[in-house]
């Protein structure tokens, strides 16, 4: 029996799909308040038919309510840990501690308690910090605490730190960071996001580079890093290093839109986020702007893959491959 928490969300869904599709019983978390449609969708388009899914077993369950969680530990024998709160409002940082921190403390402990054999937690590049002087990272790359890192960023760096305890403790554990992971998905929330405003069509452009990965790539990397008793290690999941500007152009001639052509400073950008917040304060509605994400789009970091592809001799989905069949689905 393999447990995936975060079961309902992006990454999860093709996780659990994948796992069925090699014929494995799955235990999928759920909270009470989980919208299902984001895995409805995403099995349709992973061809998951009534046979595979008798294979699935849904758990509802809140993460930090240790008693209950306690009990969608029995009988299993592996946990895939995605579950988190993605965030990059102020407001959210104490949530994301929570969820992100004490929930995989929470996972953490019962994987022990219960002696689970193997134990996968999907982290996030932003765990392993922005280097200030340093803009090539690879995994040997020290967290700094400085102003890069994003609240998100310190709750995911926190939780790793749960789940090195748990390893040092015993517990048999692979890392994975993906960088910003895209593919099919509800168009509405997070990376997704990107090619709605893409299909809208977008004029203006910012400086910024980071690791984009294809969601397929992530969900096979840590199958097989399991599969292949790979532990105690940490893995960089990065496709290409992408400039915004170059998904945005992609994805404007998949919509047939016109590109981003306004290089935009940031100093404006700092106004305009500035300006959006007090909208945000007078409706009551969140600032489709925040510090961070301003911040994020005008940095510049290239991360190494180089570790997970002499590992399992790995290639990853071109980003622009991804771009296309995403933009392929949303139209």
């Amino acid at each position: 029996m393999v447990l995936v928490s975060g079961a309902t969300g992006f990454l999860g869904s093709y996780i659990v799909c994948d796992l069925l599709k090699q014929h494995k019983k799955v235990r999928a978390l759920k909270r009470e308040t989980s919208n299902m449609e984001e895995f409805q969708f995403i099995a349709s388009t992973n061809s998951m038919d009534s046979k595979l899914l008798e294979n699935l077993e849904w758990f509802t369950v809140d993460i930090l309510e240790l008693g209950d969680l306690e009990l969608a530990f029995e009988g299993v024998e592996e946990v895939i840990h995605c579950a988190a709160i993605v965030s990059f409002h102020k407001k959210d940082r104490e949530l994301m501690h929570l969820i992100n921190t004490e929930g995989t403390a929470n996972m953490v402990n019962l994987a022990l308690h219960f002696g689970v054999k193997k134990f996968g937690y999907i982290s996030s590049i932003a765990a392993i910090g922005r280097n200030e002087k340093e803009h090539q990272i690879n995994e040997q790359t020290k967290w700094e605490n400085n102003h890069n890192n994003t609240a998100y960023a310190e709750s995911k760096y926190t939780a790793e730190m749960e789940v090195w305890r748990g390893i040092q403790e015993g517990l048999n554990a692979v890392i994975v960071n993906p960088g910003i992971i895209i593919g099919v998905c509800n168009y509405k929330r997070g990376s997704g996001k990107m090619f709605e405003t893409a299909a809208r069509g977008i004029r203006f452009y910012t400086s910024g580079v980071n690791g984009f990965v294809d969601v397929r790539d992530v969900s096979q990397c840590i199958i097989r890093l399991i599969d292949a008793n790979i532990f105690n290690e940490r893995f960089i999941l990065v496709s290409e290093n992408y400039a915004f500007k170059r998904f945005y152009e992609v994805a404007a001639y998949c919509f047939n839109n016109r590109k981003p052509f306004i290089k935009t400073p940031f100093w404006l950008a700092n106004i305009g986020q500035k300006f959006l917040a007090i909208v945000s304060a007078i409706s009551g509605k969140p600032p489709l702007l925040t510090e961070e994400t301003t911040r994020a789009a005008f940095q510049k970091y290239e991360y190494d893959s180089s570790k997970i592809k002499a590992m399992l001799k790995f290639e990853f989905i071109p980003v622009q491959k991804t771009i296309e069949w995403a933009c392929s689905f949303y139209r």
